[in-house]
């Protein structure tokens, strides 16, 4: 049985002069042109249906044929009793009908389609609208979750190069938030109310356990979803879902990522579209079903070291930049500088501890500033030598005489001038004269019998016997009671009550190889190798 309306629906398509497929389920459809059939019909045995693939409302179909809703009710009727009675159809060609009929199994696979990812799909949140009246008279937000360096709610990138401590960074940054500690000693914090989870790709559990340890992090407050070896959770429907479900139940509010190339779901690092694509879906998993105020991706820098690897569109996403480097001479030197929106942090060396695994800013300056501290340091001993081995010698003279030294680095005029400054501060030279065009002539402090510290040559009636060492660095000798330069100050043999014979070497904090001297100078604890591989 069918109802009696479909006659007369299918009268007013013959009327219009619409096609009508030979089954009658497929017509053109009035309200467009397209040549494409796109009215489907169908009915039951009280109402018929009408359908435009194209768009059309079934109000403006019925209005071009003139018909109504209540046109489309009928009694039923036997369906073989209904002979058009108007005549045929127009016809259409076998061709035109097997396009129809192809056309219509995509239409249901894409609708069929649709309704599956649409089964997946959590729930989206309601749109964030409002005027910007409204907008301007919510609550204030903090300006800044980490105070010149990370903005509230913000996406943060951390572009690290290799070894530079990337994790470290973010198992600092975890403990900051958590207890509201500066981060890295310099940046104010706003802590959490939750907790923050780090989605591990890269290192062993039991590693980043141990580091988190001994940082400190509270046990409690931080979750570590260790994904090393596994499915990526982010490419699973299923994984996706439950992994949401756990961070939400465990109320984290900052979610790190660690790191961008192993979480990456998509095909091709260097593709904006695929890399866009997955960020944007990587913000609806963290805010969208998880329910984070702050999220941090971390990635491994390209070749040079300054940028991320593959495509810019990781750059643009972020909100804060915060880049890692070394320096290329000494390797176990670490820089930190960050851009962004409100976000503008010059290059700064970060100091690592190893015992408790901190980093903290230095305020020594950028990569460039520091290469020429050391260089100043070294040049130090120079100045001194140059001294002692003509009192009263002038900066003119100064430069040349340390140029004639074989061991002597290489140097600018001006850096022996800052060099001569950094040892009269240090107590190791003394300066008279100068001024309005005069020569300013420079004396070891303790006269001609005083010598660089980081030299080993003999004091005046001195033997390898007699040597007086501070630091394992040679300062004077027992029986000179005079005024002796050290990196502490100026003071004499005796009020430093010093051995006189070479104690051992300052030794690493983790294996006992000798630390440098400028290492040491510089805070270092641990010997190079070690230091590095701690990071």
């Amino acid at each position: 049985m069918i109802t009696a309306a479909m006659p007369r629906l299918l009268d007013a398509l013959r009327t219009n002069g619409s096609r009508i497929s030979s089954n009658g389920r497929a017509a053109d459809c009035p309200a467009h042109d397209d040549n494409l059939l796109a009215l489907q019909i169908s009915a039951t045995a009280h109402q018929a249906f009408l359908h435009c693939t194209g768009g059309c409302s079934m109000d403006s179909v019925l209005a071009s044929l003139r018909l109504t809703r209540e046109d489309l009710e009928g009694e039923p009727v036997d369906e073989g009793s209904q002979n058009y009675p108007q005549g045929e159809a127009p016809p259409v060609d076998e061709f035109q009908q097997s396009v129809l009929d192809e056309l219509q199994k995509l239409r249901i696979r894409k609708a069929a389609r649709e309704a599956l990812n649409a089964e997946g799909e959590p729930v989206a949140p309601p749109f964030d609208f409002g005027t910007l009246a409204q907008i301007l008279a919510r609550p204030a937000e903090p300006p800044m979750r980490v105070d010149r360096l990370i903005p509230w709610e913000a996406s943060t990138l951390v572009v690290a190069q290799r070894k530079t401590g990337k994790t470290t960074l973010m198992l600092n940054y975890a403990e900051s938030l958590l207890t509201g500690e500066p981060f890295l000693g310099a940046f104010e914090v706003r802590p959490l109310t939750g907790t923050v989870a780090i989605l591990n790709f890269e290192v062993s559990a039991a590693q980043l356990a141990r580091w988190a340890e001994e940082i400190g992090v509270d046990r409690d407050a931080l979750l570590l979803v260790n994904l090393r070896g596994r499915r990526n959770p982010l490419g699973n429907v299923k994984d996706r879902a439950e992994l949401a479900k756990l961070l939400r139940d465990a109320e984290v509010e900052s979610l790190i990522v660690d790191p961008f190339g192993r979480a990456y779901t998509g095909t091709s690092q260097n593709d904006s579209g695929e890399v866009g694509s997955f960020l944007v879906d990587l913000e609806v998993f963290a805010r969208g079903e998880v329910g984070v105020r702050d999220l941090m991706l971390t990635a491994h820098a390209g070749w040079n070291g300054e940028r991320t690897r593959g495509s810019s569109a990781l750059e643009d996403w972020a909100d804060s930049i915060i880049t890692l480097t070394r320096d290329a001479e000494d390797e176990t030197l670490r820089f930190l500088r960050a851009t962004g929106r409100d976000v503008e942090v010059e290059e700064d060396r970060l100091d690592f501890e190893p015992v408790h695994r901190t980093l903290t800013m230095s305020g020594t300056g950028s990569r460039k500033k520091s290469k020429e501290e050391h260089k100043i340091v070294d040049l130090v001993d120079f100045t001194v030598r140059a001294a002692v081995e003509q009192p009263g010698i002038g900066m003119g003279a100064m430069i040349v005489a340390i140029r004639e030294m074989d061991d002597a680095p290489t140097f600018q005029d001006r850096d022996v001038s800052k060099a001569a400054k950094r040892a009269v501060g240090l107590g190791m030279l003394r300066v008279e004269g100068g001024g309005n065009g005069k020569k300013t002539s420079h004396y070891p402090t303790a006269s001609n019998r005083v010598q660089a510290a980081s030299t080993d040559a003999l004091l005046p009636n001195q033997t390898t016997s007699n040597r007086v060492y501070k630091d394992a660095v040679v300062v004077g000798g027992s029986s000179n009671t005079e005024q002796i330069p050290t990196l502490d100050g100026v003071v004499s043999v005796l009020e430093l009550g010093l051995p006189t014979t070479a104690p051992p070497e300052i030794a690493c904090l983790t294996c006992p190889s000798p630390l440098s001297k400028l290492r040491a100078y510089y805070g270092h604890v641990q010997c190079a190798p070690c230091e590095a591989a701690a990071s």
